[in-house]
């Protein structure tokens, strides 16, 4: 869920960036230039990087809580009662229905806890990868954009791409974190029957990490629209 939706949140980001930096009129206006169409690339790519990293640290922050409060808990699974072969509904026996066993049974709970971890070791190495990945990716871009230079049109263009990086983590934050909270909750508070399909906080690690990134970018952006006033 974390990353369909900063994925989507990033490409509409883009495309706002992108529209909102172009409309401008004046000195602050992006130039149909090389210089001008530089600065909006290196822009557009340094919000990327930034969505790569939270997508990264997120999966690094499920892997976190997994660890401390059980798997079942970011990833969800099936909740077994004991093992007790279950009875074929009244009528199937002559139509090829056959009772599992006991073993069988144990080994459903075996392949769930085999998967459970896969999911749990691939969060952890996706999120180490898009971590490092992003993060570079970004000081590789803040760097050329410092080496252009800050001259009125530069200054027009980032506060723009403050503003759209404001809007993407805050409308990520406030589906991401009620979600995860809600799903916690459930998890936490909430008896599970024996045999039912317990959905994972899968969302809690992605609204932790959205939620102080979107508070830096709110407070960049008001604290430059002040200077501008």
């Amino acid at each position: 869920m974390t990353v369909g939706i900063l994925t989507a949140a990033a490409i509409l980001g883009g495309i706002a960036l992108i529209a909102m930096a172009f409309l401008q009129r004046g000195r602050e206006g992006v130039e149909l230039s090389p210089a001008g169409l530089l600065r909006l690339y290196l822009y557009i790519a340094s919000l990327a990087g930034v969505v790569v990293f939270t997508i990264g640290l997120a999966s690094v922050v499920n892997f976190g809580i997994a660890r401390v409060a059980g798997d079942e808990f970011i990833y969800g699974g099936q909740v077994f009662g004991p093992i007790v072969r279950p009875a074929c509904p009244p009528g199937t026996i002559e139509k090829g229905c056959v009772e599992p066993t006991p073993e069988q049974l144990e080994q459903q709970r075996i392949q769930q806890k085999q998967q459970t971890d896969r999911r749990r070791n691939e969060d952890l190495i996706r999120g180490i990868t898009f971590a490092v990945f992003g993060a570079l990716f970004w000081v590789a871009h803040y760097a050329a954009r410092r080496g252009l230079g800050t001259e009125g049109l530069a200054l027009g263009l980032r506060r723009v791409y403050l503003l759209v990086g404001t809007i993407v983590f805050g409308l990520a934050t406030v589906v991401l974190l009620p979600t995860g909270v809600y799903q916690a909750l459930a998890n936490a508070l909430l008896a599970t029957p024996e045999n039912y399909y317990r959905q994972g906080a899968d969302s809690l690690g992605g609204g932790i990490v959205t939620l102080p990134i979107w508070l830096m970018y709110l407070r960049l952006v008001v604290g430059d629209f002040r200077r501008a006033a």
